[in-house]
């Protein structure tokens, strides 16, 4: 019995051994050949690395630009990539044209594949070569359900990229829980006619999408769109009010002076705060008068921001000064000597 159990172990003992040394075997033939190719692929790059120039930079063709194997594929994809990442303007424009002519039939195929992370990695290609050629394929893809959250995301920069027509519509028929942030990233890519068709259709869009256009409105400063934001300042959504605010504060313009007073007498002290910092970026009119209210609120963070704002106007200085000796508030009086003190070290540069 005991013999015939060491036997056992033995024979267990060396089917174990076999199927490490095959396996080990397997993984050194397999590294062995991606090394392999590798060397191959860097060789190719070298050689047409001056073809891709001289295509780039001196609008010259070349039959070595035609990936016919997987080697020179991926040769080319490296090199184009590299270059995309350097070159804006006319360079990136031949970028993807030459992407969208070599690419086009191996990433529609991949695409179409069940592997998620071989579809993502492709998306991030296109959006990076800013092709246009898969549009169709793309808006196919983003009407399936089994797509994921991470690859319509990068579908919907792709075509903002390209400014295709049918983004709003699918903004409205697509469901998708993006952030505010995700969509910036989106409709950041837009050119002003994209961008302007999608502010015409706002208020179809859900909130977080709407939140997005009126923050990129002020990150881009776009002065065209201004009275497009004083119209939000009615909404019953506080974020939607006092981020219009705010980008109307980034923007630097205000073309209803009432607009700050209305504000200024908020129940909400957040949004007292934001007419004062649309005063100091606007210098509305009638924002000096505006100003000696809001320097006496209840909330310190608005005094200070008031005080500030003081600063940005030329004779607000003196303002400050005629608060410092004859206010009734002491709280008013406190913050109008700090920021006299800050706007003369800082030269007023408010």
């Amino acid at each position: 019995m005991l013999s015939q159990e060491i036997e056992r172990l033995v024979w267990a003992a060396a089917i174990l051994l076999c199927a490490l040394t095959i396996m080990f075997l397997y993984l050194v033939i397999k590294k062995a050949l991606e090394i392999r190719k590798e060397k191959h692929i860097q060789k190719y790059m070298d050689h047409i690395h001056g073809t891709i120039y001289g295509y780039l930079y001196q609008d010259k063709k070349s039959r070595h630009l035609l990936p016919d194997s997987s080697v020179k594929f991926t040769a080319i994809e490296r090199l184009l990539t590299n270059y995309s990442t350097v070159l804006e303007g006319e360079g990136k424009e031949k970028i993807t044209q030459l992407a969208d002519e070599l690419f086009k039939s191996r990433y529609e195929s991949i695409l179409r594949r069940n592997k998620w992370s071989s579809r993502m990695n492709v998306l991030y290609k296109i959006d990076g070569f800013r092709m246009t050629v898969l549009n169709e394929v793309l808006k196919e893809m983003i009407k399936d359900y089994k797509i994921t959250k991470d690859e319509k995301l990068i579908i919907f920069r792709c075509l903002a990229y390209s400014n295709n027509d049918s983004l709003s519509a699918l903004f409205q028929y697509i469901s998708v829980p993006f952030s505010v942030l995700e969509y910036r990233s989106i409709i950041n890519r837009m050119d002003d006619i994209a961008f302007g068709q999608i502010v015409s259709d706002y208020h179809l869009y859900p909130e977080n999408l709407q939140l997005a256009i009126i923050d990129i409105i002020g990150i881009q400063k776009k002065l065209d769109f201004v009275h497009f934001l004083e119209g939000q300042l009615d909404d019953k959504q506080f974020e939607i009010r006092i981020r219009s605010m705010k980008a109307i504060g980034e923007v630097g313009f205000l073309s209803d002076s009432l607009i700050v007073e209305r504000f200024a007498q908020s129940q909400q002290w957040e949004e007292r705060l934001m007419a004062a910092k649309v005063i100091g970026k606007t210098r509305v009119r009638n924002g000096l008068d505006v100003l000696d209210i809001l320097i006496k609120d209840s909330s310190w963070m608005v005094r200070a921001q008031a005080a500030k704002a003081f600063l940005s106007y030329t004779d607000g200085l003196e303002r400050l000064y005629d608060i410092r000796f004859t206010s009734d508030d002491p709280f008013a009086r406190d913050m109008a000597s700090e920021w006299i003190e800050r706007g003369i070290e800082d030269g007023y540069s408010y």
